[in-house]
């Protein structure tokens, strides 16, 4: 299974894997206008990893029999690339968007060596599954829709760029309607990201009130076991330039304004230590 990595940025900077959301792929992170969070890292000095999970973007596609799941994205994609950074004598930081934030906490919390193996990780936008708003019935007809069709019309709901894979969305909304996320080894993330103890930066938006909405996101920080850690609500009553929302808490106006330069911070600042 071939996957595609986009690598931009000083081949001597410090890398920085990024992985995009359900719906998407590579464009979240690199831009389709030349502008995106990828590039400004690469000017900042850091070589972006940017990821496209299998069955997105240029990544293999899957075969009609194959039933690629959630986990599959971080308990194999993320890991393997970590392992080729690793394997270059570097160790690199994780930054996720939504599912790609839980895929990479998955990752993290899933194999307990990995966690010596990265720098730390930065979750955007991420929800606990089980708290999201559209739980028994809403989630119950998006698996249904998965199964029928084979797939997710996420293009057709306009709510990416991608289609998504039927075992993706079975398997995040089976932790939704079941109030418990469990990996397909029976690995309870809920338990595991308690002993999670490397340094995590979590943003969320006080205008995500479908996908990620503020409770959900710090209901999954609350679980984190690591003493580095910080919560931010990007909101006005914040002192923020707006109430943002899923996507805009990375492709907008605003956030390259704010949230850029603060996350470029958080990242230079744990680069030195």
């Amino acid at each position: 299974m071939r996957l595609a990595v986009h690598r931009i940025g000083p081949a001597d900077g410090v890398p920085i894997i990024l992985a995009p959301g359900t719906f998407s792929n590579s464009s979240f992170w690199l831009g389709t206008k030349g502008t995106g969070f990828a590039r400004t890292l690469a000017n900042a000095g850091f070589e972006a990893w940017v990821l496209d999970f299998r069955g997105h973007g240029q990544s293999d596609r899957p075969a009609l029999q194959q039933r690629w799941r959630f986990d599959d994205w971080g308990r194999n994609d993320l890991p393997a690339v970590i392992a080729a950074i690793n394997a270059e004598g570097r160790t690199p930081f994780l930054i996720g968007h939504s599912a790609g934030g839980a895929s990479a906490l998955a990752a993290l919390a899933g194999d307990a060596a990995l966690q010596k193996q990265v720098r730390g990780a930065i979750i955007v936008a991420t929800p606990l599954p089980y708290l999201q708003k559209w739980r028994f019935f809403g989630a119950w007809t998006m698996r249904f829709i998965s199964r029928r069709m084979r797939y997710f019309p996420g293009r057709l709901l306009r709510l990416g760029p991608e289609d998504e894979l039927a075992g993706v969305m079975e398997q995040w909304m089976d932790w939704n309607m079941r109030g418990r996320w469990i990996g397909y080894d029976g690995v309870d993330y809920v338990v595991a990201l308690g002993q999670l103890h490397v340094p995590l930066l979590f943003l969320a938006g006080e205008g995500d009130k479908q996908f990620a909405p503020p409770e959900a996101c710090l209901g999954l920080f609350d679980l984190i076991g690591s003493l580095d850690r910080r919560f931010i609500l990007a909101s006005r009553d914040a002192g923020y330039l707006r109430d943002y929302s899923h996507v805009d808490l990375i492709v907008s106006r605003e956030s390259r304004e704010e949230l850029w330069p603060m996350m470029l911070r958080w990242l230079v600042d744990r680069s030195r230590r």
